[in-house]
């Protein structure tokens, strides 16, 4: 987004619900982004896999399970860390919050 954000331009043709954006609702996704990324990390450092997967009574030889659970833990946390305003800001959010806090924390926790 910073790259496209050095382009002159007026419309972005991005292919999501046909809808043309601007300028300015790139430098709105850019910022979006970074809050999810920002909240998602944060939610990282805070929830401990091993604290979730005993909250949600998941046995330690069901790895993919207390990734589950562990992963559901981050993203709620995420959830809550996230700047209220996004709600009022950008369409959407009381929806796909969550997924993308999913698809952005996974990425962190891979980084």
């Amino acid at each position: 987004m910073d790259l496209m954000l050095e382009y002159d331009f007026e419309t972005v043709v991005s292919g999501h619900m046909a809808l043309f954006g601007t300028p300015e609702d790139v430098q709105t996704h850019r910022e979006y982004t970074r809050d999810l990324r920002t909240s998602a990390t944060e939610a990282l450092r805070e929830v401990d896999l091993r604290e979730a997967a005993a909250a949600a009574g998941v046995p330690d030889d069901n790895r993919q399970a207390r990734l589950k659970v562990w992963m559901d833990a981050v993203v709620a946390r995420a959830a809550e860390l996230m700047p209220a305003s996004w709600d009022k800001r950008l369409g959407g959010t009381d929806i796909c919050l969550a997924d993308n806090l999913s698809v952005v924390a996974w990425s962190a926790f891979m980084d």
